[in-house]
């Protein structure tokens, strides 16, 4: 404090001895940059303390029922009504009228699954080296493959529009990141955005063990979706099936495909492709366009045939050969197929 003290004294004074109102001096500009870093390294700090602070804060009430739901209300009474100037009548009224739902096992489930992301995401935000936090973000993959009841609105929006990230002032942190999904359900974002980039680049041996896991749990989920979405609808007349279907679709929109048929069609072939992309260009070249030029013939007039073909042939035309190493089955130029006689 002392030190910005002197600072702001030395730069008024030279603001008085300036003989100009309208310009700078040099002297008056490298003592405002002086000030600025010091200021920014206050303010780093502070920032630092109090992301670490609220990691912590979810942290232990993600491991908590009765944590979570403490945290919840006290955000919301918080960004709601304590900012906004409401009265307390209005939040324990709100309180009141939420006495099911903050009782309810499935919305404590997911209150503490947003909380165990949000503690990643805070941890990511804070941290340029992943490596410190993806055993547990592949941990918490996992466990969204695992769920058995109908994720719920907290944890398929983005941890940035979140009560809690308002209450502690983390929008800007947690939605500025684009090597980290933002939306805790969303296993494809994660995969995509965070867990492939890392593999490629400091593990690429591990990388078709971390697509199989993919497509298991996305496809798991998916089934677990549909399952659940078969059993809200059983009973429902024509109008009333029609309605639900349309809430499930605007509900669902970070969780990815909902009809296990359209997962089946045309998001298991684009993960399969993917897997032998990175096959090709991370792990076995020769294994990979082998792979791959099977999977294009196999593939050939799926509604995504034309797509995979274009990838393969862009593929093949950039690769940098090694000596006279050729891919299996294909012919050097000048060689024939023609049997000698």
């Amino acid at each position: 404090m002392k030190s910005l003290l002197a600072l702001s004294a030395v730069a008024l004074s030279l603001f008085c001895l300036s003989t100009s109102a309208n310009e700078l001096t040099a002297e008056q500009i490298q003592s405002l940059k002086a000030r600025l870093k010091a200021l920014k390294d206050n303010l780093e700090t502070h920032l630092t303390s109090r992301n670490v602070s609220a990691g912590q804060a979810f942290a232990a009430a993600a491991a908590d029922p009765r944590a979570a739901v403490e945290l919840y209300l006290n955000c919301v009474k918080m960004v709601e009504y304590d900012r906004e100037g409401r009265p307390e009548a209005d939040f324990r009224a709100w309180r009141e009228n939420q006495a099911d739902r903050i009782k309810d096992p499935q919305f404590i489930t997911s209150l503490q699954q947003q909380l165990r992301y949000l503690t990643l995401s805070c941890q990511a935000a804070e941290s340029e080296d992943k490596a410190t936090i993806f055993g547990a973000l592949m941990s918490y993959v996992d466990s969204l493959s695992n769920l058995t009841e109908m994720p719920t609105g907290a944890v398929t929006q983005s941890v940035a529009n979140s009560v809690f990230a308002k209450a502690y002032y983390l929008e800007r942190l947690l939605g500025n990141t684009e090597n980290w999904e933002p939306v805790p359900i969303n296993i494809a974002g994660i995969y995509s955005r965070t867990i492939m980039p890392y593999l490629r680049d400091k593990d690429p041996a591990s990388l078709m063990n971390a697509w199989d896991k993919r497509i298991e749990q996305q496809a798991r989920l998916v089934t677990m979706l549909e399952e659940k979405q078969d059993e809200e609808l059983r009973g429902l007349n024509r109008d009333e099936e029609r309605r639900a279907r349309n809430n499930q679709s605007n509900q669902g929109g970070a969780l990815g495909e909902h009809s296990k048929e359209e997962f089946t069609q045309k998001t298991l072939p684009q993960l399969q492709w993917g897997k032998l992309k990175d096959m090709f260009q991370y792990v076995d070249q020769v294994n990979g366009a082998k792979s791959m030029l099977d999977f294009v013939e196999a593939n050939l007039k799926h509604e995504l045939g034309e797509q995979f073909y274009a990838e393969f042939e862009e593929l093949v035309t950039s690769a940098q050969g090694v000596g006279s190493a050729r891919m299996p089955g294909t012919l050097a130029p000048g060689e024939s197929n023609v049997p000698v006689q």
